[in-house]
């Protein structure tokens, strides 16, 4: 069987040439992904008349850009074989702590560094619990979450909201747009190129493909199993208070709910973009197809009138869908 290069999905013999090679290599996800969003662009005039639009495409890339966040710090889970379900409450934390900083007189640097790293203590604590105690990530992150959401319950002080800092706000209201291009465009850029960066080039993300493909057989190759998933969770919850930071900035503030929306819409992008729900195997930049896909499938469902009930069915769906192909993959194996 050919060797699968993780940076680029493609087989060897694939990249030989030839009517059959071009097939399978359209076939793969990462490519599927992306084709299936460029050619949503103009199917969109199904949804509503007045699409496609450059306000359809801006609208994407914004949303698109908060979900390919938080489906990085996912899919670097997924790799590893769990999943975290503590997306919301980690986003809340980072916009709560963020806004609350910020408006007791906090430099707006500070505020952000000290919400991101909160947000990041949940994922540190999900990544020790996972790995020195080995319990299930489902449930150690599920019990996590709900711990967390309650404590930051009492500590809001039945505030309802916290104010965005101007800075933040500026990142979205379109005063910043460098050659015309909104700013979260740019935005976008430097998450994919950080992404791939660390999913393909470091040490960590070589481990994390690893470890998710059998832990047994990533001890015996002396990768510190335990050690590595710390690290995948603790880089998840950073990812998850950067996603919290931004959405605080896009909604000019933010309540104790603005993470809820975001957790299957998370899974749902990174086993869309090719990943294996079980682990071990998956593409960044399959992921970020996905994102933008679902961002404007999404767009789409609203334009009609859907409730966002209806889309987080769709992402249920999506996830459900995976882990039977899953399951049916294993049994023919």
């Amino acid at each position: 069987m050919s060797k699968l290069d993780p940076a680029t999905d493609v087989t060897p013999a694939a990249a030989a040439g030839g009517p059959a090679a071009v097939i399978r290599v359209l076939m793969r996800p990462v490519v599927a992904v992306w084709l299936l969003f460029v050619l949503m662009i103009p199917l969109s005039r199904l949804f509503s008349a007045n699409f496609p639009s450059w306000a359809l495409v801006t609208n994407t890339i914004v949303l698109g850009l908060f979900l390919a966040v938080v489906s990085f710090g996912q899919g670097m889970v997924v790799l590893s074989g769990g999943i975290d379900l503590s997306v919301a409450s980690a986003i809340a934390y980072s916009a709560f702590f963020t806004g609350s900083l910020a408006t007791a007189g906090w430099p707006t640097p500070a505020a952000v560094v000290a919400g991101i790293g909160v947000a990041s203590l949940i994922g540190l604590v999900n990544g020790l619990i996972v790995a020195y105690l080995s319990f299930p990530p489902f449930i150690v992150t599920v019990a996590v979450s709900t711990i967390a959401s309650a404590t930051l319950l009492g500590l809001s002080g039945g505030r309802p909201g916290q104010h965005s800092p101007k800075v933040l706000i500026s990142l979205f209201n379109g005063s910043v747009r460098p050659l015309g291009l909104p700013l979260a465009f740019y935005l976008l850029l430097a998450v994919v190129a950080i992404g791939a960066w660390v999913q393909f080039r470091t040490r960590l993300g070589r481990r994390t493909y690893a470890v998710g493909n059998s832990q047994v057989a990533a001890r015996y190759a002396g990768i510190r199993v335990r050690l590595t998933l710390v690290a995948v969770y603790w880089i998840a919850g950073i990812a998850y208070g950067v996603a919290g930071v931004l959405l605080l900035g896009y909604g000019a503030g933010s309540d104790l709910n603005i993470g809820a929306s975001w957790m299957l819409p998370s899974i749902a992008a990174v086993v869309v973009g090719g990943s294996a729900i079980a682990g071990g195997s998956g593409n960044w930049f399959g992921t970020v197809g996905a994102a933008l896909l679902l961002t404007l499938i999404g767009i789409d469902i609203s334009a009609v009138g859907f409730s966002e009930g209806i889309k987080q069915v769709l992402y249920g769906g999506v996830v459900f869908a995976a882990l039977l192909l899953g399951k049916l993959e294993g049994r023919r194996e």
